[in-house]
């Protein structure tokens, strides 16, 4: 089959996903969440989550709140379903990008959303394509993290998001090979935020599950005081603690066995893992305790014992009964989160679209430092190196001459089985300029087939000339040889960007 014919195949079955997305979006199975108009309720991102999301506690959730920031868990309980739809993304997103543009601001992807989306493919979803052009658009560099909102109402950012957290529920439904899991983000508010936003609160769906049960009932204890494994016994206390106007603490290791709050709690131990390989939140033995004076009947403590079995168990006992606790080890003592500092973003002054890149490109002049400096040594040298700096690892390759009488380069960064690739160019007499991460979802197979029927012929070419280059479409396939052996690469680019080298 020639490439003319495995073309037209391909453009039909881009028609073919168009027409079955526009008759899912027909069907009514594509519906998103309306907007929420804002009024005088609604002061700060957290209270516009609310009025959208409140209902939606299964999934969406703000878990913990500081004066200037927050977190926001954004669960599901199907991976594989969700990493086709990218939902998870595009929901906090939507929010984001919402209320950004109701406040008056002007917002920016960072860098982390972008390769998040790219990384996530929808084939029937105009509202990830959306995006994803979106995206391409702005661009990478201006802005390392998720996003950001520049106003002078309520400017915010979400500061990054860890994805893939566990938080021991395997099995939860059935046979065991759906998981659920968990995204966090973590949220910084300009404005001084009102405490008590927890999206629980506002919900008429929770109150309907959780109004007026004593402990025993909402976490279905059988008759040897052991909590069921139906649903996550951690969250789930936080949720029933302080809905009925409590306040839930937990022990363990990362409190060194001292009762913390667990909205400090979190705080503390997101960020502990937030560039670690560890996904856990919680952990064995723990304890949490609900402390409520003024309703004494929803007070209860709950211990989760150090065992690895396939269904765990919760002990769950109502009150807080001290002697029990300091005989398990329980240090009985309320410590605070004093090593992790809520701090409010710049005022800004320009709320521009301009000025706000402007400032991040300022900010995240780090963010490249590394790679720029290799792509500069690999377009002097014209040499292919390997740099290893503890955890990561960086590989470049010299790409050669486009068209446009640039030079290219790009360095391919590896951090834990996690591969970027940062791409780099050089005009006469100019600077390196950075051009922007590849995405992952560009190399289709149809790209490989077509790579693999021209490999053979650029070889060929090589060997004779020293360097080959054929175009198809929007790719470049390139044979440059190495100029201190007889050894080839061979380069798959797209506007610049290397998407595959073969050696």
């Amino acid at each position: 089959m020639d490439i003319i014919t495995k073309g037209m195949e391909y453009k039909m079955g881009k028609n073919i996903i168009m027409t079955l997305t526009a008759i899912l979006m027909l069907s009514g199975c594509m519906a998103t969440q309306p907007n929420v108009k804002l009024d005088k309720s609604i002061t700060s991102f957290k209270e516009y989550i609310n009025q959208k999301r409140a209902d939606d506690v299964k999934h969406y959730n703000i878990i913990a709140e500081l004066p200037h920031q927050s977190i926001i868990e954004y669960r599901t309980t199907n991976e594989q379903t969700t990493m086709r739809s990218a939902s998870d993304v595009m929901e906090i997103l939507d929010d984001a990008k919402e209320y950004c543009q109701a406040i008056g601001g002007n917002g920016i992807y960072g860098d982390q959303a972008i390769r998040t989306i790219n990384q996530l493919p929808t084939a029937f979803s105009f509202a990830y394509q959306g995006y994803k052009n979106d995206m391409k658009t702005q661009g990478f560099g201006k802005y390392s993290g998720f996003y950001r909102c520049a106003s002078a109402k309520d400017g915010f950012e979400i500061e990054y998001m860890k994805s893939s957290i566990g938080l021991r529920q395997r099995h939860i439904i059935g046979g065991g090979y759906m998981q659920t899991y968990s995204r966090y983000y973590l949220i910084t508010h300009k404005n001084l935020q009102k405490t008590g936003q927890k999206t629980w609160v506002y919900s008429s769906k929770y109150r309907n599950n959780a109004e007026g049960k004593s402990p025993k009932e909402y976490f279905d204890v059988d008759e040897n005081t052991q909590a069921t494994w139906r649903y996550e016994v951690n969250t789930g206390a936080q949720k029933y603690c302080t809905y009925n106007d409590g306040e839930l603490y937990i022990s363990n290791a990362v409190t060194k066995n001292k009762l913390m709050l667990i909205d400090d709690y979190y705080f503390i131990r997101l960020e502990q893992i937030k560039n670690k390989s560890s996904i856990n939140i919680f952990m064995s033995p723990e304890y949490l305790v609900c402390e409520n004076s003024a309703k004494p009947q929803f007070a209860f403590v709950i211990e989760h014992p150090k065992q690895n079995t396939k269904y765990p168990q919760y002990t769950l006992t109502e009150g807080v009964d001290k002697d029990y606790l300091k005989a398990k080890g329980v240090v009985y003592e309320k410590i605070g989160a004093d090593t992790f500092s809520s701090k409010p973003l710049p005022q800004v002054q320009e709320v521009s679209k301009s000025s706000v890149i402007s400032q991040a490109k300022k900010q995240d002049v780090v963010f490249v430092k590394n790679e720029s400096r290799l792509a500069a040594q690999t377009l002097s040298s014209k040499l292919d190196t390997t740099v290893v700096m503890g955890e990561l690892k960086y590989t470049t390759s010299y790409n050669g001459t486009l068209k446009d009488g640039c030079e290219y380069a790009s360095v391919t960064k590896e951090l834990y089985s996690q591969k970027y690739i940062e791409n780099f160019k050089k005009c006469s007499s100019g600077d390196v300029e950075y051009i922007g991460q590849t995405s992952p979802n560009e190399l289709t197979d149809e790209v490989k087939d077509q790579l693999a029927s021209v490999t053979d012929s650029l070889v060929t070419n090589c060997k004779l000339n020293n360097q080959a280059s054929s175009n198809i479409n929007e790719f470049s396939f390139k044979c440059i040889k190495n100029p201190y052996g007889n050894t080839y690469k061979i380069l798959l680019l797209k506007d610049g960007m290397l998407l595959e080298k073969l050696q």
